[in-house]
């Protein structure tokens, strides 16, 4: 199963309610939304698109599931394109 992980190396920085990171190649720094933080949150441990969605849903039950999944979709893609996230085999 494909599973999502955060990428190694990435520097975590909270101040006050915000969340940063920082690009281990780039040096980039990258400010994470409500979103972004929580699947970083998530990703602590490798999960499934499935159950990062099933997380989302218990936490939002009223939203839209439809809607839901593309923006997790649309999130976890910007991460990976950032190099903050990675998808892995296992």
């Amino acid at each position: 199963m494909n599973h999502w992980e955060r990428a190694g190396g990435v520097s975590e920085n909270p101040m006050d309610d915000d969340l940063f990171l920082v690009v281990p190649v780039s040096g980039e720094i990258v400010h994470l939304d409500a979103m972004g933080a929580a699947i970083w949150r998530l990703l602590e441990q490798p999960q499934s698109l499935e159950g990062i969605q099933a997380t989302f849903v218990a936490a939002f039950p009223d939203a839209d599931a439809a809607v839901l999944q593309e923006d997790l979709t649309v999130a976890l893609e910007t991460l990976k394109a950032a190099g903050l996230v990675r998808q892995s085999d296992g």
